[in-house]
């Protein structure tokens, strides 16, 4: 039996109890706390983001490629003089008596191979660009997964540091009262069990704060000290609506917005203007040009036009075109893979909305403040002798599993919804 003095001593914890459940937990550890909403970490993230400024040069690259295709090749000019003059026993003589010959000479390309050339570099800067979207969009999803996740984990971690603390101060308690013999040997090994395992999920769960923290601070290239805490409206994300979407219409957006898609695609266009450039390259160049010389040939003063084109008797180029030919049916074939892969990732992100906005409408969302009030009750009431220390941690661990419960279920319906805008490659649900 309690006595009257332990009696009251549990109803003033109880009280405590109560106003340390009503109290803030403490970030863990925040150094330099940034409070950003996901719009702002958007803009971080593509305005500091190292692989896409990385990329955007690349992009920069391939234009400049262009540049380089639309050029025309240089003339040549040569010059021959001559070093000593038998006849008059001078050198380098430059006078009438002198030797010397000039020719210029300018290469012309035939078949349009200039203008497949561009063609072709065009392409490739598609090409570029297009991967610096994917880079965008795979990225994207990066970021955003972890900002939700880091969301949840400190609603959870809040709720955890509540609950410990919370039982670190009857495990205190206690612990004098069994000094005193009050308390049995059982009850403050059951609370010190509690205690520990609570500490241990905690401790578990800063490491993945920790983690997407890390992360977050990689994508937007913040300074190590930061500690981002995410500013999300929870009713807004209770709001969306995404049971209208069908199939179809998921599949049409991503083909017409899936930036892998659409690199495919252009690989093929690629391909048929490098199989034409290959072609082109079999018809051979002219150089065309114009030659004076003064005194070596059948009469002085001599001028003349030049000429020359090599002889496509063995080389016409037939490897290389084999070559383009066998890649374009490849790109061929890795598109129609894609296409394939396309649909299968939309339908498996419809059915993962589906089962996870399923799962969500039928929990029930009031339960988080039914269980507060709840808790608050079963403290009285364990105050007041009419529940047992086994109960009571029983309802303890039950409010900690359900809360746990409650933000995953929510987490992994906006993840879902994340992972579909992500498979058709564009925002298709908004919050």
């Amino acid at each position: 039996m309690f006595t009257r003095s332990f009696h009251l001593f549990l109803l003033l914890l109880a009280f405590l109890l109560i106003q340390q459940a009503k109290a803030q937990a403490p970030l863990p550890n925040p150094s330099d706390t940034l409070r950003v909403s996901l719009t702002d970490m958007e803009q971080r993230f593509l305005q500091q983001n190292l692989p896409l400024l990385a990329q955007k040069y690349s992009i920069e690259a391939s234009k400049a490629a262009i540049i380089q295709a639309k050029l025309f090749e240089n003339p040549e000019l040569s010059v021959e003089q001559n070093i000593y003059n038998s006849n008059t026993g001078r050198y380098f003589e430059t006078g009438r008596n002198g030797q010397n010959v000039v020719q210029l000479q300018q290469l012309i390309h035939m078949a349009g191979q200039r203008n497949k050339r561009i063609r072709v570099e065009q392409l490739n800067s598609q090409l570029t660009e297009l991967e610096y979207y994917d880079l965008v969009r795979t990225l994207r999803l990066e970021l955003r997964s972890s900002y939700l996740d880091l969301h949840y984990q400190l609603q959870q971690y809040h709720i955890l540091n509540e609950h410990a603390q919370s039982v670190q101060e009857l495990v205190t308690a206690f612990d004098g009262q069994y000094k005193k013999g009050n308390v049995a040997l059982k009850e403050m090994i059951r609370l010190k069990a509690l205690l520990l395992a609570l500490d241990n999920q905690k401790l578990e769960l800063i490491t993945q704060i920790n983690q997407n923290q890390s992360d977050l601070r990689l994508l937007t290239s913040a300074p190590t000290n930061t500690f981002f805490l995410p500013t999300i409206d929870e009713t807004t994300i209770e709001g969306v609506k995404t049971g209208l979407l069908t199939f179809d219409q998921a599949l049409q957006v991503a083909q017409e917005n899936r930036s892998d898609l659409q690199a495919a695609s252009t690989g093929i266009l690629r391909q048929e203007a490098v199989v034409k450039y290959e072609k082109a390259l079999a018809i051979p160049d002219i150089s065309l040009g114009g030659i004076y010389d003064r005194n070596g040939s059948i009469m002085n003063n001599y001028t003349g036009i030049t000429l020359q084109m090599p002889l496509p008797l063995w080389n016409r180029n037939q490897g290389n075109i084999k070559i383009a030919k066998s890649e374009l049916e490849r790109s061929r074939t890795l598109y129609a893979q894609q296409q394939l892969q396309v649909e299968n990732e939309v339908m498996q992100a419809l059915q993962a909305l589906r089962e996870a906005e399923q799962l969500y409408n039928k929990s029930e969302q009031n339960l988080s403040s039914d269980f507060k009030r709840l808790i608050s009750g079963v403290t009285e009431n364990f105050a007041k002798r009419n529940i047992s220390l086994i109960e009571f941690i029983d309802y303890y661990e039950t409010y900690t599993e359900t809360m746990t419960q409650l933000l995953q279920l929510r987490n992994s319906r906006i993840r879902a919804i994340e992972e579909l805008n992500y498979t058709v490659g564009f925002p298709l649900i908004t919050y």
